[in-house]
């Protein structure tokens, strides 16, 4: 049997496998779920539209309410206002909630509200309040109100927001790099154990009578990779139905996502081929998850940079690096910090690591699957002749 075949041989055992048990199916349906609620969620929830906001004015002049009512517009609020009698009213309205605030004009204007609350409703009160008591001066100095709304009319400034998809990319990026870390970390782990589990059974040397250790070893990798590709998939296909049914993406997810797919892809290859190799390494399954520490302590410190840090020069650094590009480098290009030459050195050298990985991973797994009597040494196995 040649080793393209064998590879092949072991791949589809382990897809059956994978497809017998429950264990895929609950996940890929848990990420499925996920997925449609994160797509349905913000739909259903949507924008309630402006902030509306119950005030009393305490007898009012007859251009107060006029100008809170065009000072809430230029802030994109709603003010809904109600005359009160007095001071004591306002206080006693303001207290049982009956009202968000209350004001007072008159020298000087007053505001009640109650503590802490409604910082930015005192903030409308302050302005109206100020602009009601400018134009009072500007009459008593002699100015028609026609003419004193003509000094006040002054256009209001035009806020230009710089990179204002900027937290929702941020979002994406941080969804995406849950998503890869979580998969790449479970099926490490799987091929860990499983390469364990079939060491201390023996069912590796009676696998090697059939296939080669290099293609029994590529076999497990690449059906445990079919089956994290497919549980990835349950997470697009919410993602694809509200793109072809008209729907928007929060802004940078579908460039996460087709970003993020190549070094997943390459990301997978790397850990689960090093995962396998360390996991012949051992002689019990218990024994699994502390040879892949290592592996581990990457991934963990790679999804934190790129949770948290993935626009600094340390992310930048750690984007083009093998084994942490995979967590970090999309993340960059979500939030569109990453520049064409670090996205082609991070290929260059992911694709380069894959081929050296492969190689020594498939040494080690050679030489380490069919010794027994003791978990072994990396070095041990990499110096025997």
């Amino acid at each position: 049997m040649s080793g393209l075949q064998g590879m092949w041989l072991v791949a589809g055992r382990e897809l059956r496998e994978a497809f017998r048990g429950k264990a895929f199916w609950i996940v890929a349906g848990i990420v499925l779920l996920g997925s449609t609620a994160g797509m349905v969620l913000p739909e259903v929830l949507g924008d309630d539209g402006p902030t509306t906001y119950d005030v009393g004015l305490v007898e009012p002049s007859p251009t107060l309410t006029g100008t809170l009512q065009d000072v809430a517009e230029v802030v994109d609020v709603e003010i809904d206002a109600n005359e009160l009698p007095d001071r004591a009213a306002a206080e006693r309205a303001v207290e049982d909630d009956d009202i968000d605030a209350a004001a007072l004009a008159g020298e000087p204007p007053v505001i009640i509200v109650r503590s802490g609350e409604h910082d930015r409703l005192v903030a409308i009160l302050q302005q109206t309040l100020q602009a009601e008591a400018l134009t009072a001066r500007l009459g008593d100095a002699g100015l028609s109100p026609e003419q004193a709304a003509d000094v006040l009319a002054t256009p209001s400034p035009r806020v230009d927001e710089v990179d204002a998809g900027r937290d929702d990319r941020r979002g994406a990026a941080a969804i995406t790099a849950i998503a890869l870390y979580l998969l790449l970390f479970m099926l490490m782990i799987q091929v860990a154990n499983g390469t364990a589990i079939e060491k201390s059974n023996r069912i590796s040397e009676v696998l090697l009578a059939i296939v080669r250790p290099g293609a029994l070893l590529f076999g497990k990798v690449l059906g445990v990779s079919i089956v994290g590709i497919l549980t990835l998939a349950a997470a697009i296909v919410p993602v694809l139905v509200k793109l072809l049914s008209g729907g928007d993406l929060p802004d940078g997810l579908g460039g996460a996502l087709a970003g993020g797919a190549a070094w997943f892809v390459l990301g997978l290859a790397t850990y689960l081929v090093a995962a396998g190799a360390l996991g012949a390494l051992v002689e019990r399954q218990e024994e699994a998850g502390s040879a892949v520490t290592p592996l581990s302590v990457l991934l963990i410190g790679a999804y934190l940079v790129g949770q948290s840090a993935s626009d600094s020069p340390l992310g930048g650094v750690l984007a083009v690096l093998p084994f942490t590009s995979p967590l970090v480098m999309p993340s960059r290009i979500a939030i569109g910090a990453a520049t064409p030459v670090e996205i082609a050195a991070s290929l260059v050298l992911s694709v380069v690591a894959v081929v050296a990985v492969g190689r020594l991973g498939a040494l080690v797994y050679r030489r380490a699957i069919v010794r027994t009597g003791g978990r072994l040494r990396l070095s041990a196995v990499l110096r025997r002749s």
